[in-house]
């Protein structure tokens, strides 16, 4: 019997590339994605059947691949069996795909994450089955052909009890590398792990809290597993960097983070970089003492507002706490680490002077050199969560809903009557744009000293392409010869944190979503090769470079005589290949 477990659809009819992750916020970006985050319930699902079944089973990610519903198609075979985990925002295209098996080859299909569980009736339109709840086990019991009207998790059955993550095999990498997936923030090159399961709060609009759980949780791996994992990663991927712990926090309990701390070290482990996602209010001076000298270099939080109002509106707890919250980072940076926030705008509760608190927070942290890197979301009420229920309640959500614009992504679904969604876009806007100022100004020491902006000839013809974060171009330019000016070419949108700065000749744009060659119009190709440029400049935001393959391919389309790199210190390098123009 052939099993086909299957991450979404990576391509929807719109042309829109998938950031997939449905216990979390799951995207779409036009033309193209450099961000790649592992399916791990996923892939631990398809080691377990792997292991426990005599089947023929083959993992697939079109998520990963960049596949259409065609494309996939093309590389599904015929399936007895087809296992996806889906989210609102891909559930088109996921249903499309699954319904296509089921039509031709007669392939049974179980769907599960954030969307069937929280929308079983719809999905099981197509569906054969929806697991609700972790469920690794679930799927597991349905392949070995158990009476699902007897298996916990199997809707319309209750979910199952919290699984023993100690039980579960090591996840997915025979069908797929996970050394190909790469989140652009990694600074080095790191491989998506996971140290525990769960998490104690209920932030209302978290699906993993809501949906996958259900319960207030954390569950720890053992130590000895995890150095064990990290271990044969290493020895597998020699060219591997470090270790990203994606889990939902890493840090809840003080002695699992000094004891793995110091069991990396005995392993010989402590050269590799380490970064985690944790929650700030749980971070312990001796803890983190301990993770900086066993090789974590960053850690990521959520601090998701600077409102108080918002935060229990938001139902963030004892996740919520400002002064603990710089304390800890204070600390933090005197030790050497790096600090990752993401926030978030238009929450329940939120409004413009509430969203404003946030910008004035992230500036302040970001000023003082306390934030290194930020994400930014509109807070979006996945379906099922807590959130996506009270707006629903008070009518905040239109009856009738385009399932594609629940990504966080720019796009705003709620409708409050205080808070139009012009405002909270703007704040948005705002958010983004009080970073890259308080960043700038924090970084401009270190990156004035670290450039090499003099090497570039005086009368250069310069062309910077906006592929990463505003701060960076605005360095780049200011510590450019006065004799030096400079052309961007960025997003519609870049030019709003752009448009006041001294030094930048002109400003083109190619529209929207991320660098791709196909993103470039003839026209403006055509334009571009014609200013005969000198140099053009790739600002990076990591040294393996892994997600801006797609810029250089665009900086050679535009034939300028050399092309260099730059990275966030200020440092700039030419790349041995450089174009030379005929």
């Amino acid at each position: 019997m052939d099993i086909l477990v299957a991450n979404s659809v990576g391509v929807d009819r719109e042309g829109f590339h998938m950031v997939h992750v449905p216990s979390r916020w799951s995207l779409g970006v036009k033309n193209f994605t450099n961000c790649g985050y592992y399916p791990w319930q996923l892939a631990y699902t398809s080691s377990l059947l792997k292991r426990d079944t005599p089947y023929n089973i083959k993992f697939l990610d079109g998520v990963l691949k960049g596949w259409d519903v065609e494309t996939y198609l093309q590389h599904a075979g015929k399936p007895d069996w087809l296992v996806m985990e889906s989210s609102t925002r891909t559930i088109k295209e996921d249903l499309r795909f699954a319904k296509s098996l089921k039509e031709n080859f007669g392939t049974r299909l179980i769907f599960t994450g954030q969307h069937p569980m929280a929308h079983p009736e719809e999905v099981l339109k197509t569906a054969d089955h929806v697991c609700i709840g972790e469920y690794e086990f679930a799927v597991l019991h349905l392949i070995q052909g158990k009476d699902p009207t007897q298996i916990a998790g199997v809707y319309p059955n209750e979910r199952g009890s919290l699984i023993d993550i100690n039980q579960l095999p090591f996840p997915e990498d025979e069908d797929v590398s996970r050394i190909d997936y790469h989140e652009p923030n990694c600074r080095y090159k790191q491989i998506q792990m996971y140290g525990s399961r769960g998490c104690p709060r209920r932030c209302n609009f978290c699906a993993a809290a809501t949906l996958y759980y259900d319960e207030l949780n954390w569950r720890p791996r053992h130590v000895d597993s995890i150095v064990q994992e990290i271990q044969i990663l290493h020895e597998k991927y020699p060219e591997m960097e470090g270790v990203f712990f994606d889990e939902e926090v890493h840090n809840i309990k003080k002695s699992f983070n000094i004891s793995l701390a110091r069991a990396i070290r005995e392993a010989g482990l402590q050269d590799l970089k380490y970064e985690a996602m944790c929650e700030y209010a749980s971070l312990d001076e001796e803890a983190m003492e301990e993770m900086r000298k066993a090789g974590y270099y960053k850690i990521r939080f959520g601090i998701e507002t600077g409102s108080d109002r918002v935060a229990e509106k938001m139902t963030l707890g004892k996740k919520h706490d400002l002064k603990k919250l710089k304390a800890m980072v204070e600390f933090g940076k005197s030790i050497g680490m790096l600090f990752y926030g993401t926030i978030s705008v238009g929450g329940l509760g939120s409004d413009k002077n509430e969203d404003q608190k946030t910008v004035d927070l992230v500036y302040d942290l970001a000023a003082k050199g306390w934030l290194d890197e930020i994400q930014v979301s509109i807070n979006t009420p996945q379906p099922g969560t807590d959130f996506y229920h009270s707006c629903a309640q008070e009518s905040f959500i239109p009856l009738s809903k385009d399932w594609d614009g629940f990504d966080g992504n720019g796009h705003v679904v709620v409708n409050y009557p205080h808070y139009p969604a012009e405002e909270i876009q703007t704040s948005f806007k705002n958010a983004l744009n009080a970073f890259d100022l308080g960043k700038g100004k924090a970084q401009a020491r270190t990156f004035s000293e670290n450039t090499n902006a003099s090497s570039i000839p005086a009368g250069s013809r310069i062309l910077i392409l906006r592929c990463v974060r505003s701060w960076m171009i605005r360095l780049l330019i200011e510590n450019l010869s006065p004799k030096n000016k400079a052309d961007v070419l960025g997003q519609d949108s870049s030019l709003y944190d752009l448009k006041d700065l001294s030094g930048l000749d002109k400003f083109y744009s190619y529209g929207n979503g991320f660098f791709a060659v196909e993103s470039i119009s003839s026209v403006l190709t055509k334009e571009l090769k014609d200013n005969h440029y000198d140099l053009v400049l790739i600002p990076v935001a990591n040294n393996h470079l892994d997600g801006f393959q797609n810029v250089l391919e665009v900086a050679h389309l535009i034939e300028p005589e050399k092309i260099s790199y730059v990275y966030p210190e200020g440092l700039i390098q030419p790349i041995e290949d450089s174009p030379v123009r005929v």
